[in-house]
């Protein structure tokens, strides 16, 4: 035990969320206890990442918990989406001051639920519209295993606090690869649901978000599955799809040897800039070793798939611009705020222009897009396919202040295909509501991380959860592995 801490740090840092609650169901460690060992976590490690947007010292100093079964165990909620009651919430926004919630929304209802002590906000970019986290109201998000370097976005506070060990867990929400993307670069599992699982913010659907999914970081897959088991809960009028309750994901953790027909595609999927070797290789690697395993390898073309090119164009006008280059203005109207290069980045006052030239025609046409190439992908899984293995990105871990940034000064047509050109394995995840998930692979050539990625049918996150398990189990070296910077590594701020 180390002096003022309920546990050692190496213990802390060890334990997942799935642990942490062991313990505190045993009495061996109180909710207390766990909450003012995540503030000292987080002041440790937070100096050097800038992770955190606020920290919560009336939840750390006396922790409201539910008997759930995660009961006692801290975590906290990214900075966009689902939201707290008698919290603020930003959006990566300096601007959007004193909007505090009156309820809390579903999915924050659904974490109080399982018994999480939530303890703060994480940091996100402007609306979460950028593969990196950097903004003008809270500056730049590091990276744990290089702080020179990015943890990606637009979760990207969550991502560097959980794999630098400060927390298990952290909420996270994705619209074009925003949970798999810094789970890829900070060694973490990031687990996007199909459209419409997961609760929306109130006074949102699938209708008014349908690209948009919520869900977390973790550094193992059994909190990823049995967190996910317990945000799944809707009450009836939320949402329209409606869901019946769907199976239990831990029994998916079995080891029970299956054999399944996992197509793998390392394409361009439609963008001229080509990935880095390091991504590609890792694919090589996982698919040599599925094929080992006796599982029915089958390598397929972009084409096989679908029309990539018209995914990519009319997500840009209905997922993107469309209808965050109205959001935007409005949000800032009501707070009395005049958007200007102060107070707002280039890439986003670029995007409010840009969204003046779409019509109502361009909108509709780009909905008729979607809903062809939707069925394109469900005639790719009408060929008896049960998984698809791609890389989960179209680039290695960037250094800070990248064309990735929102602050970059290119013309915005560039700089969203630039954002293109990494999320190209991730995006159509989210413009068809399927269910995808990264895993670690490794490292890259400057020894950051570098993820994989399964893509399944509609409803499909069980078998996502047992491949993961599978590969969590005989892969170990990939899964858990603390970055350079961590809670045990690192100094007590002062």
């Amino acid at each position: 035990m180390t002096q003022g801490t309920a546990l050692s740090w190496q213990e802390y840092a060890q334990r997942d969320a799935t642990g942490l609650a062991e313990l505190v169901s045993s009495g061996d460690v109180s909710a207390a206890e766990l909450a003012h060992q995540a503030g000292l976590a987080v002041a440790k490690i937070d100096p050097h990442v800038n992770a955190v947007v606020e920290l919560f010292e009336d939840a750390i100093a006396a922790p409201d918990v539910t008997n759930g079964p995660f009961s006692g165990v801290p975590m906290m909620l990214k900075d966009l989406g689902s939201k707290m009651k008698g919290r603020a919430q930003e959006a990566g926004y300096g601007w959007l001051k004193g909007m505090i919630a009156g309820e809390d929304d579903p999915l924050t209802l659904n974490f109080r639920s399982a018994g999480f002590n939530l303890i703060g906000r994480t940091t996100t970019p402007e609306d979460g519209m950028a593969a990196v986290t950097e903004t003008l109201g809270f500056g730049i998000t590091r990276n744990p295993w290089d702080l020179r370097r990015s943890p990606g976005g637009s979760s990207g506070g969550s991502a560097a606090l959980v794999a630098a060990g400060a927390l298990s867990v952290c909420s996270a929400s994705d619209g074009a690869g925003s949970i798999r993307l810094p789970a890829a670069w900070t060694g973490l599992i990031g687990l996007k649901t199909t459209r419409g699982r997961l609760p929306l913010p109130t006074g949102a659907n699938e209708a008014t978000l349908p690209s948009a999914s919520e869900g977390i970081v973790t550094r193992s897959v059994r909190d990823t599955a049995r967190v996910h088991e317990l945000l799944c809960h809707r009450d009836r009028g939320i949402g329209f799809m409606p869901y019946p309750k769907p199976p239990s994901l831990s029994p998916s953790l079995l080891t029970t040897h299956r054999r399944l027909r996992i197509a793998v595609s390392t394409g361009n999927w439609s963008r001229a800039d080509s990935m880095p070797a390091d991504g590609r290789e890792a694919v090589l690697g996982i698919a040599d070793w599925l094929a080992d395993k006796g599982h029915e390898v089958v390598w397929v073309e972009d084409q096989q798939i679908c029309d990539f090119e018209q995914v990519f164009s009319s997500y840009k006008i209905a997922n993107w611009v469309a209808p965050l280059g109205r959001w935007i203005p409005e949000m800032a109207a009501a707070c009395g705020v005049t958007l200007t290069p102060e107070n707002t980045s280039h890439q986003t006052l670029q995007l409010i222009e840009a969204a003046k030239n779409i019509s109502l025609n361009d909108f509709l046409a780009a909905m008729e897009t979607n809903a062809a190439t939707t069925l394109q992908w469900g005639n790719f899984w009408g060929q008896g396919f049960d998984l698809l293995l791609t890389p989960a990105l179209g680039d290695i871990c960037p250094e800070v202040e990248s064309r990735y940034a929102l602050s970059s000064q290119s013309p915005f047509d560039e700089f969203f295909d630039h954002s293109l050109d990494l999320c190209r394995y991730t995006l159509p995840a989210n413009d068809a509501g399927l269910p995808a998930i990264s895993l670690p692979a490794g490292l890259d050539s400057n020894d950051c991380p570098l993820g994989i990625q399964f893509y399944a049918p509609w409803c499909g996150e069980a078998d996502l959860i047992w491949i993961a398990a599978t590969m969590e189990r005989e892969m170990p070296q990939y899964f858990s592995q603390l970055p350079p910077l961590n809670v045990i590594t690192a100094e007590p701020s002062t």
